[in-house]
Order: structure tokens, then sequence, then C-alpha cells
């Protein structure tokens, strides 16, 4: 009798001790990154247009990303992002992303470039 008491006591100290390691261990939160909720809505184009906006402004662009990817993980945002989005919103948070534009000439299967035209009349 006297030995069942003092097992049902060990046992009861076990259980108390597992409680207070369990609370004294802190709660893992999930961590979320934003950024790549971000990336995951965009398109093929949309994602090359944001690494060019990174290119160009580094952690500001990372910022903007991880805001909409905010947006995106509580449901205000929904749908791809396509290049053209992004670009515009980069632009209207006074990011304009700078794009290689280049005015080209076909003419007989052959491509060139306007300055090579305008060389080539010399």
């Amino acid at each position: 009798m006297e030995r069942d008491v003092e097992l049902i006591k060990r046992r009861m100290l076990l259980e108390m001790q597992k409680k207070l390691l369990r609370a004294s261990q802190p709660e893992r939160k999930e961590v979320v990154d934003y950024e790549r909720i971000f990336v995951e809505h965009l398109t093929d184009d949309g994602r090359m247009m944001y690494e060019k906006a990174v290119e160009q402004y580094g952690e500001e662009a990372r910022r903007i990303a991880e805001k909409l990817g905010r947006l995106y993980h509580s449901g205000r945002l929904q749908g791809l992002m396509n290049a053209e989005t992004v670009y515009w919103v980069f632009r209207e948070v006074g990011l304009p992303i700078k794009i290689e534009t280049r005015i080209v000439y076909k003419k007989g299967g052959e491509v060139k470039s306007i300055g090579e035209m305008l060389r080539g009349e010399d």
C-alpha cells in the first residue's frame, strides 16, 4: 500500500515536471515569408520585372514585395501580377523601374536597330 502511494506521488511529480517544462519552452511561431508569397503570385514576366526592381532598388523593393505578400496572405489581393502590373505598382510608390527599350526595324527578314539603320545611311 505504502509502495503504491509512493509510486503515485512519483508519477504526479513527473507529470508536473513535464507541464513545467512545456510551459517554460517558448512557443514556436510560424515564420511567414511574405516576399516568397508575393513572388509565387507573379507571372514569368512579372517575376522578371520584380527582379529588375530588386536590382535597381534593393531592400526597398523587397519591403514593397513583403507588403504585397501580406496582402496576398490576408486575402485582400488575389490573382497573378504580370510585368505591367508590377511596373505600375512600383511606379505608384515612387520607384519607377527602368527597363531597356529598343526600337528595331525589320526588312526582308533582317532585324536592325534604329542606330544601325542610321549608321548605315552615312
